[in-house]
């Protein structure tokens, strides 16, 4: 994946993407971007490949202790997914 980092706070709203975490939908910023990154990495197991997704998530979301399994569940469903392309890129 490219270095290709939102410029300001309004881009990186352009790349939220909504995916359930306990049931509620949340907007979770840079998500089809870090799920590319952790995939290029081909990491051994779902563990390292958890950690790494949440290590990237947190960079651009706040994600509350209280649920932090909650949201790596969610973004695991998703990484497992077959890649498909979402809304989240520019909107001009």
């Amino acid at each position: 994946m490219s270095d290709d980092k939102p410029c300001c706070a309004a881009e990186a709203l352009r790349r939220i993407r909504q995916i359930p975490v306990n049931g509620i939908m949340t907007g979770i910023t840079m998500l089809d971007e870090s799920i590319e990154d952790v995939n290029e990495q081909n990491l051994g197991s779902e563990q390292e490949t958890i950690a790494a997704l949440m290590k990237k998530i947190r960079i651009y979301n706040y994600v509350p202790k209280g649920v932090e399994e909650a949201y790596a569940h969610a973004i695991m469903e998703e990484y497992k997914k077959p890649s498909q392309k979402t809304n989240t890129k520019n909107v001009e």
